[in-house]
């Protein structure tokens, strides 16, 4: 039978003697509090009812804490990616100007875009005749990612619920503008989820946006650990349906999350918080990343264990998304200018091999 591997097996484990030091990927949840209520997050599919829910912005002393500790040691990439809308933050401009302050770079901002235009405010107070998108184009942050997801209005509407595509079609060109006039060193970038509610517009996107932007990035549609629903003709379900040799995911050795309450999780698409490995609040990120609980979760993992790693993992099919040889890092190199970075990821060659495995229900 056929299966499904990379074309050329990659490196498991630690990329460089800094990363096998310290996680070369930080993403920081800064609040679960979101604006909107898309058809491919939790937050559309009744994150907010869970019991366990509660509405948390990051506290300064937290937020602080685990700066001050990437800021010592070599990362890849910061990435404010939280499992919410971090402009919603009251102290978001402040956090921001802290990390340019420690000189933590690049960092990268995944926004969906519809605040930029509000006031910017800072230590509590606005600062007049200042939007938020000219305060971080003065303040320099590396990157920013607009998730846009659709082409049209209607279907933009459709999938980013509670939204308005004029309004964030705005801010992304006043961006241009704006990084234009103030000779700002900001990159953007732009992605859309290939998933049934955007499929026909995925070229239009790139056609439209690539001559823009300094890079677009077409996502798969992840199952969020079975927390969004399944998609008919998704990658997921092509892959499933090919059959898959599963490889250790990379998150163990490339990156941690940081919750809005200081937990630190292996997995970033866990919004409950089952991967819960420590608290920052008593512990280091260092300390964790070389802790014997990471080490078990690797070693199963590279044995092939993922039952047995955790009971998050056996069941995954989120990590079909997260390849060795084509993660996050990548895209942030090629919008910061690496001009070797190809449009899209090597492609998977076919391997024979007796038995596949399937998730469940397939």
């Amino acid at each position: 039978m056929e299966a499904i591997a990379p074309s050329a097996p990659p490196r498991h484990g630690f990329q460089s003697p800094s990363a096998q030091e310290f996680p070369p990927i930080i993403v920081l949840e800064t609040t679960t509090v979101c604006n909107l209520k898309c058809v491919h997050c939790y937050h559309g599919q009744g994150y907010t009812e869970h019991p366990d829910y509660h509405a948390v912005f990051m506290e300064w002393d937290i937020f602080k804490k685990a700066m001050d500790e990437v800021a010592a040691n070599k990362i890849t990439v910061m990435r404010i990616s939280p499992a919410g809308e971090a402009l919603l933050h009251p102290q978001f401009l402040d956090q921001l100007a802290y990390i340019k302050e420690l000189g933590i770079k690049p960092t990268d901002l995944t926004t969906n875009g519809l605040t930029l235009d509000l006031p910017a405010r800072e230590k509590g107070k606005i600062l007049p005749g200042k939007t938020i998108l000219e305060r971080m184009l003065e303040l320099e942050i590396e990157l920013v990612d607009i998730s846009l997801d659709a082409a049209t209005k209607d279907s933009y509407e459709s999938i980013r619920v509670k939204s308005d595509y004029h309004r964030v079609w705005s801010n992304i060109h006043r961006f241009l503008y704006l990084r234009q006039k103030m000779n700002s060193k900001t990159k953007l970038m732009l992605s859309i989820i290939d998933q049934p509610e955007s499929k026909d517009e995925v070229e239009k996107f790139k056609e439209y946006w690539t001559p823009l932007v300094d890079r677009v990035i077409v996502r798969p549609y992840l199952e969020s650990l079975g927390l969004t629903p399944p998609k008919p003709g998704t990658f997921v379900d092509q892959m499933v349906k090919k059959g898959i040799e599963r490889w250790p995911c990379p998150q163990f050795w490339k990156r941690v999350t940081i919750t809005p309450e200081g937990w630190i999780r292996f997995c970033v698409v866990d919004w409950l918080d089952k991967s819960k490995v420590g608290d920052l609040r008593n512990t280091t990120i260092k300390e964790l990343w070389h802790s014997t609980e990471y080490g078990r979760l690797r070693s199963c993992h590279l044995n092939g264990e993922f039952e047995q790693a955790h009971a998050i993992c056996g069941p995954c099919t989120d990590w079909m998304g997260m390849r060795w040889d084509w993660g996050f890092e990548v895209a942030v190199a090629a919008a910061m200018g690496n001009t070797s970075t190809p449009a899209a990821p090597p492609p998977l060659t076919a391997v024979v091999r007796e038995e596949l495995p399937r998730r469940p229900g397939n």
